[in-house]
């Protein structure tokens, strides 16, 4: 049996990791990252950390990334249309899972869902099998969610018991760490994102608009965009910067 611990770089990904070298050989656990080229320098980084502190490698899934998809589907994903999760990341794992397990060998996925974290992960079982969603492809992936019923507390904590450090983004108000920014992400992440990361917006936003003839925006013009606006971003990068 392989454990298959899908990584995103981000507290929930790494405690599944953790708790699984706790429960099983070494040998039997392969951790899979999925990129979606739109990712934070920071996350990028800590996925070397944890290979090196932890004596792994992380396989990592390459996507056609955030920019190409834009450009195939015609627009700057959204709240509204947000299909980056499932053509970066889900689409890709599964075709990955597909031509290296399915019907190959015994595997079971871990992630690191927790039912505190929304609406729609309310219902998480510790257990699932989850419904292939590649078209023409009918399989099931057995899903264990070993933290469905924790806290956040109880994640940092159970991180920095095993002596290992968290993804530096957090310490810099980021609740998410995966994409940079993330199409989710809250007024305050977007006040305090990084210049280079607003630069990488704001060119993908331009070379979008140029292939469609209208502005597009990730972040609505009233709503989001304005917090990349607010002149406070040019501080706080250089406040981060002291900090590391």
């Amino acid at each position: 049996m392989k454990y298959i611990v899908s990584i995103s770089g981000g507290k929930d990904s790494t405690v599944c990791l953790l708790y699984m070298l706790e429960r099983v050989k070494k040998e039997d656990i392969i951790p899979v990252f999925c990129d979606t080229k739109w990712e934070a320098d920071e996350t990028y980084e800590y996925l070397d950390y944890l290979e090196n502190v932890l004596n792994i490698k992380i396989t990592r899934i390459e996507s056609e990334g955030m920019w190409a998809l834009c450009e195939r589907k015609g627009f700057v994903v959204n709240r509204h249309f947000k299909s980056c999760t499932t053509e970066l990341k889900i689409k890709p794992f599964q075709k990955w899972l597909k031509e290296n397990f399915v019907g190959k060998e015994d595997f079971m996925v871990i992630q690191g869902l927790r039912r505190e974290e929304s609406e729609t992960r309310r219902d998480t079982e510790v257990f699932e099998l989850i419904k292939s969603i590649l078209p023409g492809e009918k399989f099931f992936i057995p899903t264990l969610f070993p933290i469905a019923f924790w806290n956040t507390e109880k994640v940092f904590a159970y991180i920095e018991e095993k002596g290992i450090k968290v993804n530096p983004l957090y310490r810099k108000g980021f609740r998410r760490v995966g994409c940079m920014p993330c199409v989710n992400a809250s007024k305050y992440e977007l006040l305090y994102l990084p210049k280079k990361y607003r630069d990488r917006l704001e060119a993908l936003e331009k070379a979008i608009a140029k292939q469609i003839g209208q502005r597009v925006f990730m972040f609505h013009p009233e709503k989001g965009q304005k917090y990349l606006r607010e002149r406070m971003l040019f501080e706080v990068e250089e406040l981060f910067e002291e900090a590391e």
